[in-house]
């Protein structure tokens, strides 16, 4: 299909009369001067913007980057049809609390050339190819590029404000920012074109914003949040820009660079409003190397959240597992039960409740959401385990037995599962069962300081003082090797 040689927009397929380049309105004002054949001179308002061959290398190029980073995800093994999983997103750039904030900022930028997926970027680059063409046609190159940039940028830190914890990627907060400044631009600029072709380029990029910004309302997995950043940036561009499209050359350039200093001073001042209010997300996010004092921090910053929202519920969550982490097992059951209450089906704070409860000793608590657990999903083998070990704490060892052989069954390289066999089955007095769990234990899983410990207390009961010390020896060496991990209950 080809475009207008005036304001760009597609011919009708077909037509009637001598061959032209234009469409029906500006052929109606005096553009047929720029047909293939003769024509009157065109209105001022008309020459007002110099014609040239349609071609937009920044928009060719933006797109060219983004399918190119999407090649070389598929060559390196990330699926083509399917989701990427996290890790798979984050080694290339995509944008993640615990990370943009913490010394990776730049994950805010390279967030919107990472996709998800080959439908993904279809869309995403289809929506680039016709709005960034018009963009590129009415701001100029380098003027569209810093728009579309901009409001990636801002696209991305409203992700980061709204749901830290959330990989995010795509183009489609730069995206909804050329929509938006597309719309105060025309709106406000004054520009030299047909009124019916400005009323229709209004009305297809209203429907476009107002479309998407409905469908990634309702339809689960979308960001909205980084949709609606980069419109407003957008916007804000586009309204300050616009009535200055028509200004002298040296003019315009000097009111551009002025507009996009102050848009950086507000990225810079928003991007460190954010840094502040989540900046607790970078201990959550490394687990493994979080000092009391972050933690401290962290768990302030969720309970000043979940007291202006008690109904969060991804603030619930992180505050529950900052108290796991902290091995605060009290608090830690007291908001879990009111995550599960906002969200009775969420599996993973069902696993740490049942977690928590053992830990507290409340195996009564622990075993219904167990069974509960075992119930929705009968293949889940650690589900299993969970409901065996709650069993083995209220004494009941031969329903552990069962609990435990029916995960094994389920899954025969569960070393915890015969870990906790080989216990239960020293209590049940069966010694050369346990022994033979236990080992099988320590074959699945020869890192497990634990269960060489555990060996070594069987060999000792069964009067195997050999073994045993050697077992003991074997569990030293494990733990010396090994650093100590906090214990964060997970499913």
């Amino acid at each position: 299909m080809a475009n207008c040689a005036h304001c760009g927009l597609e011919l009708p397929s077909f037509s009637f009369g001598e061959p032209t380049n234009l469409c029906p309105s500006c052929r109606q004002l005096g553009g047929a001067a720029y047909a293939a054949v003769p024509g009157p001179t065109p209105p001022a308002t008309v020459t007002a913007i110099k014609r040239a061959p349609y071609r937009p290398p920044f928009t060719v190029t933006i797109l060219g980057l983004n399918v190119l980073v999407f090649i070389l995800m598929v060559l390196s093994g990330v699926p083509i049809g399917g989701r990427p999983d996290n890790l798979q997103l984050l080694k290339w750039g995509a944008d993640f609390g615990p990370l943009s904030l913490d010394g990776q900022p730049w994950r805010i930028l390279t967030s919107n050339y990472v996709h998800i997926g080959i439908f993904h970027i279809f869309f995403n680059m289809w929506c680039l190819w016709d709005l960034g063409r018009l963009s590129e046609r009415i701001f100029g190159g380098w003027t569209y590029l810093l728009v579309y940039t901009t409001c990636g940028i801002a696209g991305s830190l409203a992700s980061l404000w709204l749901h830290p914890m959330v990989v995010g990627a795509g183009a489609s907060g730069a995206i909804f920012g050329l929509a938006g400044a597309l719309i105060t631009a025309l709106y406000l600029g004054k520009l030299p074109y047909p009124g019916q072709v400005l009323r229709g380029m209004m009305r297809s990029l209203l429907t476009f914003a107002g479309y998407n910004l409905f469908f990634g309302a309702v339809i689960p997995g979308i960001d909205n949040s980084a949709h609606i950043g980069g419109l407003l940036m957008g916007l804000a561009l586009g309204a300050v820009i616009g009535p200055q499209l028509t200004e002298p050359p040296d003019r315009r350039r000097a009111h551009e660079r002025m507009t996009f200093v102050a848009a950086a001073l507000v990225l810079v001042a928003f991007g460190s409003y954010v840094k502040q209010k989540n900046g607790y997300v970078v201990a959550l996010g490394n687990a493994g190397q979080v000092s009391k004092g972050q933690l401290d921090q962290a768990i302030t910053a969720l309970q000043a959240s979940i007291a202006r929202n008690p109904r969060n519920k991804t603030a619930l969550g992180l505050l529950s597992n900052a108290y796991l982490q902290r091995k605060d097992y009290s608090n830690a059951a007291t908001t879990l039960k009111r995550l599960l209450q906002l969200d009775p089906n969420n599996a993973s704070a069902k696993y740490n409740l049942g977690l928590t409860y053992a830990a507290l000793g409340r195996y009564e608590d622990a075993r219904p959401i167990f069974a509960d657990l075992v119930q929705q999903d009968p293949k889940d083998d650690s589900a299993w385990v969970l409901l065996g070990a709650s069993l083995d704490g209220l004494g009941h060892e031969q329903e552990a037995v069962d609990a435990y052989q029916k995960a094994i069954a389920l899954n025969p390289k569960n070393a915890e599962a015969y870990r906790e066999l080989g216990l239960a089955q020293m209590k049940l007095h069966q010694p050369g069962a346990a022994i033979a769990s236990l080992q099988q234990s320590a074959r699945l899983d020869p890192s497990n300081a634990a269960t060489q410990k555990d060996l070594g207390d069987v060999y000792t009961a069964t009067g195997n003082p050999a073994e045993a010390a050697a077992a003991f020896r074997k569990a030293n060496e494990l733990k010396k090797a090994a650093p100590e991990q906090p214990a964060t209950p997970q499913p």
